[in-house]
């Protein structure tokens, strides 16, 4: 009984540490819950461009593994930050925020974010997809801020 009980404790201890889903050198794409798939989605499309793209899937918010996203950070000196969330006040920006205050001097370029438009969401499907992050749009934000 014991032991189970310490694998399950080890789990829930992993499963609170961000997780690189998907190694690259160029762009770090730092996402959570739905933006995982369409990160990994993205950064496929990206390498047929010549666009390393390292995706870090956050899994927890809190706690928040700054570890993994600083190293990440490090190694590609970009980053785009992707979420359904609105881009006042979000997961997001408190991301960006402690890049910034911690690691700023790694920062090639300035932190891009793609987040849910800043309006009420639709119940209509095709406005609601308009809203929420999509392919297009984190492709543009890692063009800006690779500078391609």
């Amino acid at each position: 009984m014991h032991s189970g009980h310490t694998a399950r404790c080890q789990r829930f201890v992993e499963n609170r540490r961000a997780e690189v889903k998907r190694e690259g050198s160029d762009v770090s794409i730092i996402c959570y819950a739905q933006t995982v798939p369409l990160a990994l989605a993205v950064a496929a499309q990206l390498e047929e461009e010549d666009i390393s793209a390292e995706i870090v899937d956050l899994r927890s918010i809190k706690p928040l593994d700054e570890k993994m996203i600083f190293n990440s950070v490090a190694k590609t000196h970009h980053v785009v930050i992707v979420e359904q969330d609105r881009p006042f006040c979000g997961v997001g920006a408190g991301v960006c925020y402690r890049i910034q205050k911690n690691i700023f001097d790694e920062l090639d370029a300035p932190i891009m974010r793609v987040s849910q438009e800043d309006v009420p969401m639709p119940y209509n499907e095709r406005l609601e997809k308009f809203v929420l992050p999509n392919a297009d749009k984190l492709i543009s934000a890692v063009k800006k801020v690779c500078y391609t």
